[in-house]
């Protein structure tokens, strides 16, 4: 890897985790499209170990907003989201997986712009847990099945409990991906490329979040999710 491309994917990264410090989720929407573009081996794993990193340095910060009792079930979903997901992952090609992130993508998107409130209860919140373990573990993007459910709540809270689920559902992944051998010793070495960026990030989103407008930064994920989507499912065809 080249030292222009290091610098790339930690810009990438940087901005990918500044997105989800600031709304509670977005680094697997900005940040695995354009990585997998530059290195299809950066999805899922090492997409998912970046989040991990993420995830516990955000709990560790907004902790005190977590509710538990919300988040429990969306966990029992989550898990068996990733399960099914895994089965699926460890049977495709390269080809299938661009197609099929590609279509998850906009799938992403579709679901973040619905507008649709659902509400709170054990049902949902294990159904919207099962998508984004599902999405997650094929994509590394599982943010908008859960931010939707909770899209209501005040955004301290909102950063919690994603965070929260978001751990959980990533140890899972990990184990499942370790599980179906597509956790590699590279896998490794990738983190730790994009680890300088992902901390930069963190330490940024802390400092410019109230100068931010949360709505705005969203609409830009949703429309470069679109056209990155897109563009995957073009490029399995190339």
């Amino acid at each position: 890897m080249s030292f222009e491309i290091i610098v790339l994917v930690n810009c990438i990264v940087m901005i990918g985790t500044l997105i989800q410090g600031i709304i509670g989720y977005g680094i697997g929407m900005f940040c695995a499209p354009l990585l997998f573009m530059i290195n299809p081996e950066y999805v899922p794993a090492p997409m998912v170990l970046l989040s991990t990193v993420l995830t516990v340095s955000m709990l560790l910060r907004d902790k005190s907003d977590l509710k538990v009792d919300q988040v429990s079930w969306t966990m029992l979903g989550g898990f068996f989201g990733v399960v099914i997901a895994g089965i699926i992952l460890n049977q495709v090609s390269l080809q299938q997986f661009q197609i099929v992130f590609g279509l998850l993508i906009l799938l992403a998107v579709i679901i973040s712009i619905i507008g649709y409130t659902p509400k709170i209860n054990k049902l949902n919140t294990c159904i919207a847990g099962y998508l984004s373990g599902f999405m997650g573990t094929l994509t590394a993007v599982g943010g908008p099945p859960v931010a939707l459910l909770y899209q209501r709540v005040k955004a301290a809270q909102l950063k919690a409990n994603l965070s929260a689920f978001f751990l959980f559902l990533n140890v899972i992944i990990v184990t499942t991906l370790i599980w179906i051998d597509k956790l590699t010793l590279n896998s490794l070495v990738l983190v730790a490329v994009a680890i300088p960026g992902l901390f930069i990030g963190f330490y940024l989103s802390g400092l410019v979040a109230r100068f931010i407008n949360p709505q705005q930064l969203r609409i830009f994920i949703l429309i470069f999710s679109t056209l990155s989507g897109f563009a995957s499912i073009i490029k399995a065809f190339i």
